[in-house]
């Protein structure tokens, strides 16, 4: 069965969500609005029918953003999920169904049908994802840290990645800390991307598995919050679907300093990247705050970065 999805914010950010019936399937639960595509109908074609006929709104923009198969016991579902961008009218109950307006960080309580979890992820993960600079020694720590906490005051930095590949343990353990009192006073969700000996040593936190830490994993870690994965290409993309991980980073889209002997993926490899992921895509790679419409208008989640979010 195909479902097509929209995933509808309003000017403050909030999330569009409903409760679905009594007497339908997974009742009780919350879901987001959409309904079944028709035999024949496009997924665009399903959701600009069902947002009419649920919500009396006409979608005016919309970008596909996931694609989730799932099984449940009694049937399979591929759910077709789309970010709503603009949209005409209203939108008001027609069908009776309880609709509520949610805070992104509110959706992690609620209950929603297990196919639905990348969709909560999507609404609740930001637009730019900050990775750290690399200090060079010990000494770079301080002014390194310091560097980051000035950026995150600024505000619109709502996820931070801590990575220091050059550093040893005890200046990284350095390092981390500093950051994770920048991010916690500015309310910045961090992983960690560091071995697990390192990782046990700090304040709770998310993880971020390098490709090669992936590759070399059956099941997904134990994290006290986000898991993310960096992935250069399809296979990458396809085994952090399947441990699985709640994002993806994916690229160089771009040339960057950081890998200048990379090979960039460039947009197209971006788009077919998001075409076929389940869970939300992070672009990187020789990209700024700037470029964040032009990689969203192919299914991306938004940026990650150093120097193009940082500077």
């Amino acid at each position: 069965m195909r479902v097509a999805v929209g995933l509808l914010r309003d000017a403050a950010g909030r999330v569009l969500i409903s409760r679905r019936a009594s007497h339908v399937h997974l009742s009780g639960l919350w879901e987001f609005p959409g309904g079944k595509c028709a035999p024949g109908e496009s997924a665009r074609g399903a959701l600009e029918r069902e947002l009419r006929e649920e919500l009396g709104v006409e979608v005016t923009a919309a970008t596909r953003i996931l694609t989730i198969p799932h099984d449940y016991p009694e049937r399979r579902v591929e759910l077709a999920v789309f970010r709503v961008d603009a949209w005409s009218g209203q939108p008001r109950p027609r069908e009776a169904q309880p609709l509520h307006w949610a805070e992104p960080a509110e959706l992690a309580g609620l209950p929603f049908p297990e196919a639905n979890r990348a969709i909560v992820n999507a609404a609740r993960l930001p637009a730019f994802y900050l990775i750290s600079p690399d200090p060079d020694s010990a000494a770079a720590v301080e002014p390194e840290a310091h560097r980051v906490a000035r950026r995150l005051a600024r505000g619109d930095i709502r996820l931070l990645q801590i990575r220091a590949p050059a550093l040893g343990q005890p200046a990284f353990l350095d390092y981390a800390r500093r950051l994770i009192d920048a991010a916690a006073r500015h309310r910045v969700e961090v992983l960690l991307n560091a071995p697990d000996a390192w990782r046990a040593a700090l304040p709770p936190a998310g993880c971020h598995l390098p490709e090669r830490q992936l590759r070399a994993l059956a099941t997904r870690p134990h994290s006290e919050g986000w898991v993310a994965a960096s992935v250069h290409d399809l296979d990458g993309l396809e085994r952090a679907m399947a441990l699985p991980v709640d994002f993806v980073v994916a690229g160089p889209v771009e040339r960057t300093q950081t890998h200048p002997g990379a090979r960039p993926i460039g947009l197209p490899g971006l788009a077919s990247l998001c075409e076929r992921a389940s869970c939300p895509v992070f672009a990187l790679g020789g990209l700024g705050c700037g470029d964040l419409r032009r990689m969203r208008a192919v299914g991306a989640q938004g940026i990650a970065g150093i120097r193009g979010l940082l500077d």
